[in-house]
């Protein structure tokens, strides 16, 4: 797509307005100022109703493109205190100043060390301009260890209590085995964000099913896959990284895999379509950095999922075969397999957003989060990875290309 002014999105975004049948918690539509009907959800036993598609902040720097989306209906934004080294958060905050009521403002804080969450908590919402948020995140948890801590729980519980938050969950990026009764345990938590999307597996829409149906609000995450496999030259260029291809080498995307390019539907509008799909979902969150993306986005919401939209994502399967880390779907493949003790999905993920994002920054802030124990240091230079992926990635690579943005 060319480059979208505001004047261009008010013209495209009521393409896909049909509103679909209800759903168990589609609550209802409202008309916009621009006629399209925006379909929203009840999160959780909240009582706020959010509309199904959310606003991920993660990668934007353009607080156009929120008020854009605020303008239209979308009233659930997601950014986190790490996100851009709170760049994002102020980027946010500049149009929270004026826009504030109008929005269920969620940010994410890490518990990696207790002792700074209070700080961290403050400064977010310094950055967001702003007195309370009405969702704070536990973010990015790898166990149950922390939701059931009694001294993380102390702290949410007060931030609570003080009015810094209306609500508090927690995020993780394997949402299965011992995490739903965890979640629900005490009835402490009142929310979950985590990784939902079209290759995840059966135990993940199982999970989701089980908190929502406790009361917990359920948002989605990285459900779209980037379709770009490659930085570009200009951010390697300012990473002053040379590129990490072998010579010759090119990371073809995946491009437009419809196959009637008559459709309107495109495959990120399907697959958003499929994780909605699920009644047990209550928003996702997809992230948006160009006007084109709230066109596409906003354009899904009380859209049917169809035979040709599933044609649409088989075929999106197969052209991604060994070029998608399972690991953020709870795939265990890779896991204990490493004779030096390297988690490779975790390094597979920081590439992701080196490589889908086309992100350095994002995947070097990611890279840092990460235990000593799984720097790519303690990796031994092997001629071949020990580690084979089931799924067919090619990890002898994607340790050289970590090496080379990481090391």
């Amino acid at each position: 797509m060319g480059t979208t002014t505001r004047r261009d999105f008010f013209k495209q975004v009521a393409i896909g307005s049909t509103v679909a049948g209800l759903l168990p918690k589609r609550i209802h539509s409202e008309e916009t100022s621009v006629s399209k009907k925006i379909v929203y959800r009840q999160l959780g036993s909240t009582g706020i109703k959010v509309s199904e598609i959310g606003f991920g902040a993660m990668n934007m720097r353009d607080p156009e493109l929120v008020r854009v989306a605020i303008d239209n209906g979308i009233n659930y934004i997601d950014t986190a205190n790490a996100y851009m080294r709170g760049v994002n958060e102020e980027i946010i905050g500049s149009v929270m100043k004026s826009q504030r009521d109008k929005v269920f403002l969620t940010t994410k804080i890490s518990g990696r060390i207790p002792g700074n969450m209070s700080n961290m908590l403050e400064t977010s919402l310094k950055r967001l301009q702003t007195d309370h948020v009405d969702l704070l995140l536990l973010h990015n948890i790898k166990s149950t260890e922390p939701i059931l801590n009694e001294d993380m729980i102390k702290f949410f519980d007060n931030a609570r209590k003080k009015g810094y938050t209306r609500y508090v969950g927690f995020s993780t990026h394997n949402f299965q085995g011992e995490f739903p009764q965890a979640a629900i345990k005490d009835k402490f938590w009142e929310a979950v964000l985590v990784v939902y999307n079209y290759f995840s597996p059966p135990e993940i829409g199982e999970s989701i099913k089980k908190v929502r149906e406790a009361g917990l609000a359920v948002i989605a995450m990285k459900s779209l896959l980037n379709m770009d496999y490659g930085p570009s030259s200009e951010s390697l260029k300012a990473s002053n990284k040379a590129s990490t291809l072998r010579p010759g080498q090119k990371d073809e995307p995946i491009g437009d895999i419809r196959e009637d390019k008559t459709s309107k539907v495109t495959p990120t509008q399907a697959l958003l379509k499929w994780v909605l799909n699920n009644s047990y979902v209550d928003t996702v969150i997809p992230g948006m950095t160009s006007m084109e993306h709230v066109v596409e986005d906003i354009a899904v919401m009380g859209m049917k999922l169809s035979f040709n939209d599933k044609a649409i994502l088989r075929r999106f399967s197969e052209n991604t075969k060994g070029r998608y880390c399972q690991g953020l779907n709870g795939c265990e493949g890779c896991q204990d397999k490493c004779p030096y003790g390297m988690e490779i999905k975790e390094i597979n993920r920081c590439l992701g957003y080196a490589y889908g994002y086309n992100n350095l920054e994002l995947a070097r802030e990611n890279y840092r989060e990460l235990p000593t124990s799984n720097r790519i240091d303690i990796c031994s230079n092997c001629d071949e990875c020990k580690v084979k992926c089931i799924n067919g990635i090619p990890l002898t690579e994607n340790v050289k290309k970590a090496r080379n943005l990481f090391a």
